[in-house]
């Protein structure tokens, strides 16, 4: 933006103030308004014209524009004194040729004409505030003198400009307040963003330390498991031999006796004798 705006200032031709440009490739010097001198353009040619008496007039001269950086006339003779020449000695001309102009004019006829203006103006206050404060200004300073203006510039700053400056001043007070409250929350969750990527660290830290234990852990149960597998794997395994011994043992001694039957089954049997037994008699006791 910077460059943009030097590039501008040093292609653009303009007009150094206190001229102004009425029409491109012209600059001439300003009607004095609060003199009551208004500008006028015809075939006449250009000219400063006093409203209450249009006889009254100071000619004006159209120099054309010229590119330097700056606004001013002062602004142009440093960066270009030759070129300043023009508009300084078109400066002194009009100066010059407006004091005398106005001083034709009889004072008490500007302090009427100035008055009526005023009073014009103040009818119409509300529709144009700037026409009446410019009728104003004329018709005090030809009262009170030239020192009335700055006195009245004065009073303006101390009670229009002063507050909105105070306004102004408290606006930034608050927004330096504000920031600085922001300054401190901010550091506050800096150090909390501190403090929770350092708890962050050691949690990180348990649990990987943790689950470390808990891998040891886990290998230990599945060595505990492992060997109570392989003693539940021994343990049935003299199950089974034993059951196996068992068996055995039961079908040898089936085998057993049932050998036994058959051999004695084929053993001849004895012939059974009867004993009869006599009763012997007993004689009686007498």
């Amino acid at each position: 933006m910077d460059d943009w705006y030097a590039e501008w200032m040093r292609a653009t031709p303009r007009c150094p103030l206190p001229f102004f440009s009425p029409g491109i490739g012209s600059c001439t010097m300003q009607c004095p308004q609060e003199k009551k001198f208004v500008f006028q353009n015809d075939t006449k040619g250009m000219r400063c014209v006093y409203q209450p008496d249009e006889k009254i007039q100071v000619p004006l001269v159209s120099i054309a524009p010229t590119v330097f950086e700056g606004w001013t006339i002062e602004d142009l003779t440093r960066v270009n004194p030759t070129g300043a020449t023009d508009f300084t000695k078109e400066k002194d001309r009009f100066e010059q040729a407006l004091a005398v102009a106005y001083a034709n004019i009889d004072k008490q006829k500007k302090i009427d004409d100035a008055f009526r203006d005023l009073q014009s103006a103040e009818n119409a206050k509300a529709e144009s505030p700037s026409a009446y404060q410019t009728a104003r200004t004329a018709y005090y300073t030809l009262i009170k003198g030239d020192t009335w203006l700055n006195e009245e510039r004065e009073r303006i700053a101390a009670s229009e400009v002063a507050p909105e400056i105070q306004k102004y001043r408290d606006a930034v007070s608050a927004v330096n307040v504000r920031t600085r409250e922001q300054q401190k929350t901010i550091d506050i969750v800096n150090g909390i963003k501190d403090k929770v990527l350092s708890l962050k660290d050691d949690f990180k830290y348990s649990v990987n330390t943790f689950g470390d234990q808990l891998e040891k852990v886990k290998i230990q149960l599945n060595m505990e498991n492992r060997s109570r597998e392989e003693a539940r794997e021994e343990t049935w395994s003299w199950i089974d031999i034993g059951l196996n011994v068992l068996l055995v043992a039961v079908l040898a001694y089936a085998i057993y006796s049932l050998t036994r039957r058959y051999f004695l089954s084929r053993r001849p049997r004895p012939i059974p004798t009867t004993t009869i037994r006599i009763p012997t008699y007993t004689p009686p006791v007498m």
